[in-house]
C-alpha cells in the first residue's frame, strides 16, 4: 500500500523448472516488483510500475493483471464467477472487445453455459468492453491451479510467438533466453551455437546479453536468417567437425542439438559423444557448455563415456510436453 492505494498484482507464466532463476532476475528487470509467491511455472507478484514493462520481460510466456485471487481448495468456476460478478472490479483495459476463457490444471476447461454467461455479463456491466468470442482485443481468464488456488485476470497481451508460427523444432524465444541466462555470458565472451537452426538462441544473445563475438553455425544454409551485427559470424559446418573453430578458443557453448526424434540419427548416444568431444576441443579450460536434450539417459551416458565434462547444474523442464533437461557442463 502506498498512500492508501493498492499496488497492482500480476501473475505470469514461465517455462517449468526455472523458478529460482526467474526469482533472481525479476527484480532487476522490473524495479519495484515484490514477489508474493512462486509456483511451478507461475509467479505471483506486486508491481507499482507501468504494466507495459511486463510485456517486455523476455522469459514470461503469458502475463495477467490480477482482478481477483482465490486462495482456497476445491474451487469451482461457478463460485469464482459469482464472486467476481458481485465485486466492483476495475479493468486495466476497459475498452475494446473481449472474451472469457477458463483453464484448470493447465488445460482449457469447458463450463456450463450459465457460468460463461454470468462471467460475460459481469464484464459488460462493469466496463465498456464488448463481447467478441472469436477475435477479441483482450481476454479475461478464470484459472484454477492444482496447487489449490485460482485467479481471475485480464491478459496483458497475447503471445507473439506461438507454436503455430514457429518452425518445427524451433525453440520458443522465452526458453532460448533462459538457456542463455544459464550460461551467464559476459562482455568478453566468445560464444557459439553449433546447432543454431533458425537462430532462436543467437537472437536472444544479440538482443539481451553482453558478448564479444558470437558464432551461429548450422549445417543447413537455408535456416539461419541474416544477423546484422558486426560481432556475429555465420558458419555452415558439421557441428561434429567445426574445422573453422580453433582449439580452446570458445568461452561458452549454448545449443539445442538434435534429439533423434525428427532427424535420422542411428545412435544418439554415439552422436552425443562425438559432439561433446568437439565441444571439449573448442572450449577454453574455464569454459562452459549449456545443452538442451530430451534424451536424458543417452546424454548422461555420453557425458560419462567421454569423461570430458562434469555436470555443474541441471534444470529439469518440459519442451513441447516432453521431459527434457538443460545441462550446464564444465570441462574436467
Amino acid at each position: 500500500m502506498k498512500g492508501g492505494t493498492r499496488v497492482a498484482e500480476f501473475i505470469s507464466s514461465f517455462t517449468t523448472g526455472f523458478g529460482e532463476m526467474i526469482s533472481r532476475a525479476l527484480p532487476s528487470l522490473l524495479p519495484g516488483a515484490k514477489i508474493l509467491r512462486v509456483y511451478n511455472g507461475l509467479i505471483h507478484y506486486a508491481y507499482p510500475g507501468n504494466p507495459k514493462n511486463i510485456i517486455h520481460v523476455p522469459f514470461f510466456n503469458n502475463s495477467y493483471y490480477v482482478l481477483r485471487f482465490f486462495q482456497e481448495k476445491n474451487l469451482t468456476f461457478g463460485q469464482m464467477t459469482t464472486e467476481a460478478a458481485q465485486a466492483k472490479l476495475r479493468y486495466p483495459v476497459p475498452e475494446g472487445s473481449f472474451r472469457v476463457r477458463f483453464s484448470k490444471g493447465n488445460q482449457f476447461a469447458g463450463v456450463d453455459k450459465q457460468v460463461s454467461l454470468r462471467a460475460e455479463n459481469a464484464v459488460i456491466k462493469s466496463s465498456r468492453l464488448m463481447l467478441d468470442r472469436l477475435n477479441p482485443a483482450t481476454e479475461l481468464w478464470y484459472v484454477i491451479r492444482d496447487e489449490g488456488f485460482g485467479f481471475y485476470g485480464q491478459l496483458l497481451q497475447k503471445r507473439a510467438a506461438t507454436e503455430k508460427n514457429l518452425h518445427p523444432g524451433e525453440l520458443r524465444p522465452e526458453f532460448a533466453w533462459l538457456m542463455c541466462r544459464c550460461g551467464q555470458p559476459a562482455q568478453n565472451s566468445v560464444i557459439i551455437d553449433p546447432f543454431a537452426g533458425y537462430g532462436a538462441i543467437p537472437a536472444q544473445i544479440i538482443r539481451h546479453f553482453q558478448f564479444a563475438r558470437l558464432i551461429a553455425n548450422d549445417i543447413d544454409p537455408g535456416k539461419l536468417p541474416p544477423m546484422d551485427d558486426p560481432r556475429v559470424q555465420i558458419f555452415h559446418e558439421d557441428a561434429l567437425r567445426l574445422t573453422g573453430i580453433e582449439n580452446t578458443s570458445i568461452d561458452l557453448v549454448i545449443t539445442d542439438p538434435p534429439w533423434g526424434y525428427y532427424e535420422q540419427i542411428d545412435d544418439i548416444a554415439l552422436f552425443y559423444e562425438s559432439m561433446l568431444r568437439e565441444f571439449m576441443r573448442i572450449l577454453k579450460p574455464d569454459g562452459r557448455a549449456v545443452v538442451l536434450s530430451a534424451r536424458k539417459e543417452e546424454f548422461a551416458q555420453a557425458i560419462e563415456n567421454t569423461g570430458a565434462f562434469a555436470i555443474e547444474r541441471t534444470v529439469h523442464t518440459l519442451v513441447n510436453g516432453k521431459k527434457a533437461g538443460v545441462y550446464v557442463l564444465k570441462p574436467i
